[in-house]
Order: structure tokens, then sequence, then C-alpha cells
């Protein structure tokens, strides 16, 4: 049995999850062969995302913009509005890239994970299929209470004094926390678990989820680099999600793939 880690220590695990699978990925070339249909998919999701910012950045500035009277007031109001619309742009983004992912990403998600966990030791008759319209419809509830909560949030952001600091830090803390329980979803689903449970897993690992949550939200501000990134983070979650059950009494052992 390893040592549980705790505290900061637990961020920076799951916040370094896309370098860990990076690694194992190389000294598992045989992996790639999983890992490259979701490299190319990701290319073209954060170039439709992408495109639609740069669209919506186009709109503000030649329809928007101009309506804005000259002076101190105009240019306070101009301001406002483009933090609520940016926040608004971001939110978007995000739904719209979680369920993009499950939707063109997840089967080949899943195949990488799998694939990883035999390389690790677990055996077929241990893998559970979940069917991929209930792992839609889990991603399509995150990506709605996500919505509605970043909205909540920049709705806060507009309270004098300490709305600003609240409304991103709420923001940053549940994007966080549910971009990383998008990503324990792969090991997790393996096992047979549902949204409740994975939800329960996320709350019991907390500093491990917003690591990782935060990884993804990083990553997702980096075009390019994203599109491996991305992939090898299943990875990382998984060998992470190996870890912590490794440091519980009665975790498996895990095979060195070294």
């Amino acid at each position: 049995m390893q040592t549980p880690v705790l505290g900061f220590s637990a961020f920076l695990e799951g916040l370094q999850a896309p370098l860990t699978g990076f690694e194992f990925m190389g000294r598992n070339p045989k992996l790639w062969r999983y890992g490259i249909l979701p490299v190319a998919v990701n290319l073209l999701l954060t170039g439709l995302v992408l495109l639609g910012l740069i669209g919506a950045g186009a709109y503000f500035t030649t329809v928007v913009h101009p309506k804005f009277s000259p002076g101190f007031m105009g240019w306070i109001g101009e301001i406002l509005l483009i933090v609520c619309l940016f926040v608004l742009a971001c939110s978007l983004a995000f739904a719209f890239w979680m369920i993009a992912q499950i939707a063109a990403c997840g089967y080949f998600y899943g195949k990488l994970a799998r694939q990883v966990e035999k390389l690790l030791g677990m055996k077929d008759e241990e893998i559970v299929e979940i069917p991929l319209l209930h792992e839609i419809t889990d991603t399509l509830w995150e990506s709605l209470s996500l919505l509605l909560l970043n909205l909540l949030f920049l709705l806060i952001q507009f309270v004098p004094v300490v709305g600003a600091v609240v409304g991103v830090s709420g923001s940053y803390y549940f994007t966080s926390l549910a971009l990383g329980r998008e990503y324990w979803d792969y090991p997790l689903a393996l096992r047979g678990l549902r949204r409740k449970e994975k939800h329960r897993f996320a709350r019991q690992h907390q500093l491990h989820t917003l690591g990782l949550g935060t990884a993804v939200m990083i990553l997702f501000l980096l075009p390019i680099v994203n599109a491996v990134l991305l992939t090898t983070a299943v990875t990382g979650a998984v060998l992470l999600h190996r870890k912590i059950l490794a440091s519980s009494p009665d975790g498996p052992a895990i095979r060195d793939c070294s």
C-alpha cells in the first residue's frame, strides 16, 4: 500500500496528470494507436471553438463597439459588457467543448483508458461497460450545470466590493471540479460507476480533482498543444486513479510498465 498524498501535493499530482500520462505513453508507444484519432479530433474541435470566439470578437468590434458613446460612462459600460460577454462566451465554449469531447472523443478516450488499465493489470472480466447514451446524458447534465453556475457567478461579479473576487473564484472552482470529474469518468466508467458515484469520488479526492480540472482548463486555452495533452490527460487520470486506489488498504496492485 502506498502512502496517501494529501494537501497541496494532491493538487499538484492532479495538475501534472497530462504530463504524467504523456511520459507513460512515451514508455508504452503502442498506446498512441488509441490516442492519435482523439488528437486529430481535438485539433478540429479547438479550431471550431477558436473560430467561434474570433467571430464573436469580430462581431463585437464591428457591430457593438460603435454603439457606445465616447466619454467616461461609455467606456465603463463597454468594459462591463466586454467582461460579461467574455465570461459568457467562455462558459458556452466550455459547455460545447465538454459535450463535443464525449460525443466525438469519448469512444476513443474510453479505448485508450481500457488499454492503460490492462497494462496496469486490470482483467477483461473486471471491466464494466456503460452504454454511450448514459455517458452522453451524464455529460449533458454536467455541461448544463456548469453553464448555469457560470452565469450565476457572472451576475455575482456585479455585486460591489466582493462581487468580482467571489464571482471569479466561484467560477474557477466549479469549472475545475466539473472538468476534473469529466476526466475521472474514464477510469471510473470502466468500473461501472455512474454520475452520483463519480461525484462522491470527486468529493473524497477534491484536491486531486481540482488539480486535474485546472490542468484541463489551462490546456483548453493552449491551441495545438492541447490536442496532444488533453489526450494524455486521460492516461494521466487513469494512472492517478490507480495511485489513489493503491493508497487504500484494499487497493489493487499496479503492474510495473516502465
